[in-house]
């Protein structure tokens, strides 16, 4: 009897742990997304590559407004982004996330987000683009990578 009470005690245990880890995992990977978006956005003055990239997989593959993007393109948009600041550019970006929605299943998680995407020079907005993404991510060790994403404008309908 006291076997059967303990397991049954310990079975509840696990069934109550189980989504405060679910939960406190959707918290971390909102946090990766939210840490990507600010890396990005401190690049110009941070000038630190490996702030963003350690974000992805080495194997990252996405859909940026239905272009195909893997993670050298990410490297070089970096390289292309710091070539131009060392030349004088005073173009800095801001990237903005909310809304963030999580969800976890075992090493895979997923988060859709609205996103806005400033390029400012010299102080005046010089572009904006503004839309939504679904991030997959997958947990390698202890860490949540960004493997997939696909991101659409907002299409303002007429």
């Amino acid at each position: 009897m006291t076997r059967r009470c303990g397991m049954i005690f310990m079975i509840g245990c696990l069934l109550v742990a189980v989504p405060v880890r679910a939960g406190q995992e959707e918290e971390v990977i909102e946090r990766v997304i939210r840490e990507a978006a600010k890396a990005t956005a401190a690049f110009s003055e941070a000038r630190d590559s490996q702030a963003v990239l350690k974000l992805y997989s080495q194997d990252y593959v996405g859909v940026q407004d239905g272009q195909a993007e893997m993670r050298d393109s990410i490297e070089k948009w970096l390289a292309d982004y710091e070539s131009e600041l060392k030349r004088g550019s005073k173009l800095r970006f801001i990237s903005v996330v909310s809304n963030l929605k999580a969800k976890v299943v075992g090493p895979v998680g997923w988060v859709t987000y609205d996103y806005v995407f400033q390029a400012i020079r010299n102080g005046e907005l010089e572009g904006q683009d503004a839309g939504k993404c679904t991030s997959i991510l997958r947990k390698e060790l202890s860490t949540w990578l960004i493997f997939h994403e696909h991101c659409s404008k907002t299409r303002i309908t007429p």
